[in-house]
């Protein structure tokens, strides 16, 4: 029987989850450097593990929200096609062996609205929409300037 894996977070009080292999690890936060007439999306860059990586508030993006950062707070480092990133989450729950006959399809209607969340996984008492990283960044306004930016200052 097949299965996916996934990292399970919490932005605004909701489960997500991020196929694990867009996942490169889960970071305490250290520290951000801010840039000037950033998009409010975007928290600064941070140094994770010799790489300069954009912070992206997840919360900020799915909800128009901050994440208020504590001791639960984690940015997971995602790698997608075009860069690496930070998310930038209220809590790095588990990872989850979901098998794929509970991940549903979402209807068309949603997927105009939220091209980003590719299904539903429906356990007993939790229902966590699944996110595809690329897509999620690939909507993002002027992620090519960002993009452009770190690869300049990694040159």
């Amino acid at each position: 029987m097949e299965s996916q894996k996934l990292v399970i977070f919490e932005a605004n009080q909701e489960e997500y989850g991020i196929p694990v292999e867009y996942v490169v690890s889960i970071e305490r936060l250290g520290t951000v450097t801010a840039l000037p007439e950033m998009e409010a999306y975007l928290k600064g860059l941070m140094k994770v593990r010799g790489q300069l990586i954009p912070v992206l508030d997840v919360k900020h993006i799915l909800f128009s929200g901050t994440v208020e950062v504590n001791d639960k707070t984690r940015l997971i480092v995602v790698q997608t096609s075009d860069l690496s990133a930070g998310l930038l989450v209220e809590d790095a729950k588990e990872i989850l062996d979901v098998k794929k006959e509970v991940i549903k399809d979402l209807n068309v209607l949603a997927l105009q609205s939220s091209p980003y969340i590719s299904g539903m996984v429906n356990l007993n008492s939790r229902l966590i929409a699944i996110i595809e990283p690329d897509k999620l960044i690939g909507t993002l306004e002027k992620i090519h300037h960002i993009k452009d930016a770190v690869e300049a200052s990694t040159l």
